[in-house]
């Protein structure tokens, strides 16, 4: 019986979204770049993805890709399993128990035909996080005051209030 794990071989953006990953992460460009490693923004964007209900099917217009090398997946493989398992269990669009929805979470995938749906589930939800970042860092134009030097900084707290800091109402 075949065993199949996640995140251990290399990630491809393609089409738009790796134009998009490359405005969201500029390699050696700390000043511009929103991410320091590609990494990161595949880490964010499934949960983005996840958080906003937003999947996107794969972009096949010509555009040079962004690779996630195998080694750089396999550093990440224990954040990454667990967001896995995070949608897996809250994904629960079977209707099915929330025991039976955590025991699906976590136990070993045995089929190619649900390894290649989990895996593209999670990869929906990563094109759909870059969707939602592109538009709130890049394309979002903040308006620049005191308490905020910077559009960038801007942009950052207001992705941050949407989806990290609960309000107070």
């Amino acid at each position: 019986m075949a065993s199949y794990e996640f995140f251990k071989k290399e990630f491809e953006f393609r089409g738009k979204h790796a134009r998009m990953v490359g405005e969201l992460w500029i390699t050696n460009d700390y000043e511009h770049t929103y991410f320091r490693r590609l990494i990161d923004v595949y880490l964010v964007a499934a949960i983005i993805g996840f958080r906003v209900d937003r999947k996107v099917e794969v972009d096949y217009s010509p555009t040079e890709s962004k690779s996630i090398f195998p080694e750089q997946m396999i550093g990440a493989k224990e954040d990454l399993d667990f967001i896995m398992q995070m949608i897996v269990m809250l994904e629960n669009k079977e209707g099915i128990s929330s025991e039976e929805s955590v025991k699906k979470a976590f136990k070993v995938v045995e089929t190619k035909e649900e390894f290649e749906y989990y895996r593209d589930l999670f990869n929906s939800y990563v094109r759909g996080g870059v969707e939602e970042l592109y538009e709130r860092l890049v394309l979002h134009k903040s308006e620049i005051d005191e308490e905020f030097y910077d559009e960038k900084t801007a942009n950052l707290m207001g992705l941050l209030d949407r989806f990290v800091i609960p309000s107070h109402s």
